[in-house]
């Protein structure tokens, strides 16, 4: 199901649940109270306490609850602590304007010599660094932002290998929504601190529970940013959702396809509920900031908005439901009045998602590098399909367009980074330089400000909110394969700029012989592709397809016959739990549960050394041709994701090698960039494609075979599919 089909869905099964929490009556007017080491920001609906030295949040009371954890509560992943320059400011106060808006401040001057929380994951920031808490009367919830500057005369320097707001909270929140479909009552935190390691700390086999027999995973909740609105926890016993809602994504990194991780357990063995926002990372070939020696740099990161509501006459739960619910522990069958509360929470924190987004930019904003409203421009224009190698019938319209403008790649607009230990230090500069210059840079991009909206199917699109500058303008549609781009578009402050009509020719190699799926930039139209997220589709292939895939043109169906990943074919089956129904196809309850005794708990310990491994795996694509072919034929690949394949996947045409797609033969055929995406349990991931170009000749009458071979090694190694094509060049 389409995300905007389950949203509406979702939207109307949340009217018939009852009216969120009213608002007060009477709005009391925004206090903030200075603690000493501390402020308290207060508004009657939440109240809210930020360390002066840190930046935490370690409180957020609503209605008398305390939400947080007294593990930090929330903490951006850097902080001003430490630096040689700190200073603690009311930036709004409320005594001045009525009570209507309180904002505070944490600010750190660097001096360019001192790196700011230097033991954080991924390393520490080399930039001042400033953050800030904002409250409004009748908020129900706290916005949250972050400011980087980069002087001129700083050395270079950058924000650390990720960054990110994050809240963690009280266990009491058991109900993790990230969208339509990952919208699920979660493990206890008991549970998980009881399981066991399967490869990596953030992947847990469960021995008890409602999900016991299955593993928890935080990556399966990572989500398409530019398609997550609002996520976050609810509370199945309290009725109360906490959840973050960026009001644009222009602040964000990577584009409209990037994902990240959203929500999830911590990952100790009494973990907290925790909410996360990525600005940059290097999840999934992400993003990040290499500042150069004289770069003057200045990013705004929000303002978040951390939304809290609550119920007011949730739908009671009856014991069946809960017995109902104990008796199906391992594979459970959910009370349906928890769905039915929780999806009324997440449809409101959607509509107040609406509401942020109308309101950005926030006119209450006060900073030099804050583009208010009127300074921002819009680019319309409307895109024209010319495709006349196209096979007949083939639709002319835009469906889930996709238009938007980045910061041109300069090629010397990049900062070298130093190789991670045991790596080829030239190859990783070479790859870190093809990754930060040319059209795909944005994808990699945290440094600059990008924006996206989603046009329409007749090719019509407008860009709204568009700080002033030149850029480059990108449009993706389902259906096409490819991205079209558009050099020099200039926008001018408070001007719309109509571009008019564009001629979109999507590039091919000649006239099309075959195609398997559909270019859409995921694997979501493959069998289980729609189930990605959930773990260990890699070791469950080798039930899926013993014999492996065999696909015949004209007569297998992709969501049937075609697995969304290739990986190698597990040999050793002893992951599968004896009393599973269906082990091969059951969302939950079909691993076997592991002893704590036999896999000591460590980070990286586990069962996966005895059935993490595979046989080679070799596809098969078989299809008939009324003649022999003449001239340049092209295979082109576009895949969602790639792992550990040594940027390359072997081709063979009836027994002879045509090389591998990412070998470096040509320049649109480079070498693939490692994803994670199967590790990290996604359908989509990077997305690239990549062409291999052989002599048509040896494509012969009748039936010809084509293989794609993935060598035997780790379950973790392989491709995740988007779409293929054969096409031949004949000069005709």
């Amino acid at each position: 199901m389409k995300f905007t089909q389950a949203l509406a869905l979702l939207t109307a099964l949340s009217l018939s649940i009852g009216p969120l929490a009213a608002r007060a009556q009477t709005e009391a007017p925004v206090t903030v109270t200075d603690n000493g080491a501390s402020w308290t920001l207060d508004n009657g609906v939440v109240r809210v306490t930020v360390a002066k030295d840190t930046g935490y949040m370690p409180s957020l009371i609503y209605k008398g609850k305390e939400l947080m954890s007294a593990n930090r509560g929330g903490s951006w992943e850097h902080t001003p602590e430490g630096a040689p320059h700190l200073s603690n400011t009311i930036t709004i106060d409320p005594a001045t304007n009525g009570g209507e808006r309180a904002e505070v401040s944490i600010k750190g001057v660097t001096d360019g010599a001192y790196t700011l929380s230097p033991h954080a994951p991924g390393g520490g920031a080399q930039a001042d660094m400033e953050i800030r808490y904002a409250l409004g009367r009748g908020d129900s919830g706290v916005y949250v932002y972050a400011i980087y500057d980069h002087p001129a005369s700083y050395p270079a320097g950058g924000t650390g290998a990720e960054d990110r707001f994050i809240t963690r909270l009280s266990h009491d929140f058991d109900w993790i929504t990230v969208d339509p479909e990952r919208n699920m009552l979660e493990a206890s935190p008991a549970d998980w601190g009881a399981g066991v390691v399967v490869h990596a700390k953030e992947q847990r086999i469960l021995s008890t529970g409602v999900y016991k027999n299955s593993v928890e995973h935080k990556y399966s909740y990572s989500g398409m940013q530019y398609r997550q609105p609002a996520y976050g926890w609810s509370s199945t016993k309290d009725h109360i959702g906490v959840w973050f809602i960026n009001p644009t994504t222009e602040y964000l990194s990577g584009g409209p396809t990037r994902i990240d991780l959203d929500a999830h357990f911590d990952s100790n063995n009494d973990p907290d509920p925790i909410i996360l926002d990525y600005w940059h990372s290097g999840h999934y070939a992400g993003a990040n900031t290499p500042l150069k020696a004289g770069e003057q740099w200045h990013k705004v990161i929000g303002p978040i908005f951390v939304y809290v509501n609550a119920l007011d006459h949730p739908q009671p739960t009856t014991d069946t439901e809960l017995k109902r619910l104990a008796a199906t522990a391992g594979n459970p069958t959910v009370p349906a009045s928890w769905t039915h509360n929780a999806d009324a929470l997440y449809a409101d924190a959607l509509a107040q998602a609406k509401k942020e987004n109308a309101a950005w930019p926030y006119g209450w904003v006060k900073d030099d590098g804050y583009t208010p409203a009127d300074q921002r421009g819009t680019v319309t224009g409307r895109f024209v399909l010319n495709d006349p190698l196209a096979p007949a019938g083939t639709p002319t319209t835009f469906p889930d367009l996709v238009v938007g403008l980045t910061q041109a790649g300069d090629p010397d607009d990049w900062a070298p980074q130093h190789a991670m230990p045991g790596r080829n230090a030239a190859a990783f500069i070479e790859q870190a330089k093809a990754l930060h210059t040319g059209p795909d840079a944005y994808r990699h991009d945290a440094r600059f400000y990008q924006f996206f909206n989603d046009g329409k199917p007749d090719g019509a699109f407008a860009i709204t909110k568009v700080r002033p500058g030149t850029y480059t303008l990108h449009a993706y549609s389902d259906g096409i394969l490819g991205e079209y781009l558009k050099a020099d578009v200039t926008v001018a402050p408070g001007k719309t700029l109509d571009l008019g009509a564009l001629n979109w020719t999507p590039e091919r190699h000649g006239r099309q012989l075959w195609q398997i799926g559909y270019p859409n930039r995921s694997a979501s139209e493959f069998f289980k592709g729609d189930q990605a997220w959930l773990w260990g589709w890699n070791l469950r292939y080798a039930l899926l397809f013993p014999h492996d895939v065999t696909y015949t043109i004209g007569k297998s169906d992709p969501a049937k016959d075609w697995f969304f990943e290739e990986v190698p074919h597990a040999t050793n089956l002893s992951f599968v739990n004896p009393a599973a129904k269906d082990p091969a196809n059951q969302k939950f309850g079909w691993v076997k549960t592991e002893s704590l005794d036999q896999y000591p708990q460590t980070d990286h310990t586990g069962p996966w050394r005895v059935y993490g491994m595979g046989r080679e795996t070799v596809w098969t694509v078989k299809f008939k041709l009324p003649k022999a072919q003449t001239g340049t034929a092209c295979l082109r690949v576009a895949l969602a994701g790639e792992d550990g394949m040594d940027g390359q996947l072997p081709v063979a045409l009836n027994g002879q090698s045509l090389g591998a797609i990412g070998d470096g033969s040509s320049s649109d055929n480079a070498r693939m960039i490692q994803t994670n995406a199967i590790r990290y349990n996604t359908d989509r991931g990077l997305w690239q494609q990549r062409a291999l170009h052989f002599d048509a000749a040896k494509l012969k009458k009748g039936w010809n075979e084509m293989t794609f071979t993935v060598p035997a090694g780790s379950l973790q190694s392989g491709v995740v599919w988007d779409y293929l094509r054969l096409e031949v060049d004949d000069g005709k």
